[in-house]
């Protein structure tokens, strides 16, 4: 090959390798977002979650306070009322606990699926990643080579003088 083919493949391969570098920074950037979102969803789920707490807290607090109300009304020493009154607390915070295991589940069940969708869409990145870091060594070898075969042609159609 001469050395002015040489030179427009060395061209096409040096915009080559700049379109892999750039896409690489693309990955990176989106790596980056990625992380980004899913910690800000974290964080999001998070306060949803202390925030169901809290309203299943309050509302289990009232319903207390209204089981005491209805049954401190009555004779307060009569056995049968201070059973039927703890009964009641009994089933509230039984209530209350399967609420809060409920609750506790979906949030889990919720954050397990993104994460699970957080970790598919950065493997798929760290693949395409890879593959281009490939084909970027490849490439960048590819143009190491060129710049001895032009160098070499250039030697060698090079005129020389004899005296």
């Amino acid at each position: 090959m001469g050395w002015v083919t040489l030179s427009l493949r060395k061209m096409a391969l040096k915009q080559r390798v700049s379109n892999l570098e750039y896409r690489l920074v693309q990955i990176s950037q989106q790596q980056q977002t990625l992380a980004n979102q899913s910690s800000y969803a974290q964080r999001y789920m998070g306060a949803m979650q202390n925030q169901s707490m809290m309203q299943l807290n309050v509302d289990r607090l009232n319903y207390l306070k209204d089981a005491r109300n209805n049954f401190s009304s009555g004779d307060a020493s009569d056995y049968q009322s201070q059973l039927d009154l703890q009964t009641a607390l009994d089933e509230i915070n039984l209530n209350y606990q399967f609420e809060q295991m409920n609750m506790e589940s979906v949030f889990q069940a919720q954050e397990d699926s993104m994460l699970k969708e957080v970790n598919a869409q950065q493997q798929q990145l760290e693949l395409e990643q890879e593959q281009i870091q490939t084909q970027l060594a490849a490439a960048q070898a590819e143009l190491e080579s060129l710049d001895s075969a032009i160098t070499n042609d250039i030697k060698n159609n090079a005129i020389k003088l004899t005296s």
